[in-house]
């Protein structure tokens, strides 16, 4: 082969290998497979760290949905369900040392996380309705007796 072929198909191998998704390299999540997560600080961890060969890992959803407490004890077990791939771009994330954490309450209503390792990260900020952001509407300040 001359050398302009050999350059051509190098170029095409590396091109192949930089889309592949399930390179070793990579640690995006399946794409019809999206992390399933239960606080906002899940969510930033997950968004915040990027896979060396495509970037962005996955598309998040820009809003947060409540997770119930019995729902969120059953996710290290829903982990080791999902596939390989997703496995490995969670544990990307979440290493088995530190993860799960201890989930604990504070008084204003925000939740923390106690990893394994000791650290206490705040999981979630406190309720809105908790504070006097809340602007209720003005058919509700004044009840009809």
């Amino acid at each position: 082969m001359r050398t302009g072929q050999i350059k051509r198909v190098e170029r095409l191998e590396q091109a192949l290998k930089t889309r592949s998704w399930y390179s070793a390299e990579c640690i995006c999540f399946p794409p019809n497979d999206p992390p399933f997560y239960a606080f906002t600080l899940e969510l930033m961890m997950l968004d915040r760290l990027k896979c060396p060969m495509h970037g962005d890992r996955f598309d998040p959803l820009r809003f947060h949905i409540y997770v119930a407490g019995w729902v969120r004890e059953k996710i290290p077990r829903l982990v080791e369900r999902k596939s390989d791939q997703y496995r490995k771009a969670w544990y990307a994330t979440f290493p088995t040392n530190l993860w799960p954490g201890v989930e604990e309450e504070a008084v204003d209503g925000s939740i923390y996380l106690i990893l394994k390792d000791g650290t206490r990260r705040l999981a979630e900020p406190p309720p809105a309705w908790r504070s006097n952001k809340v602007q209720w509407p003005a058919s509700l300040r004044t009840l009809p007796r």
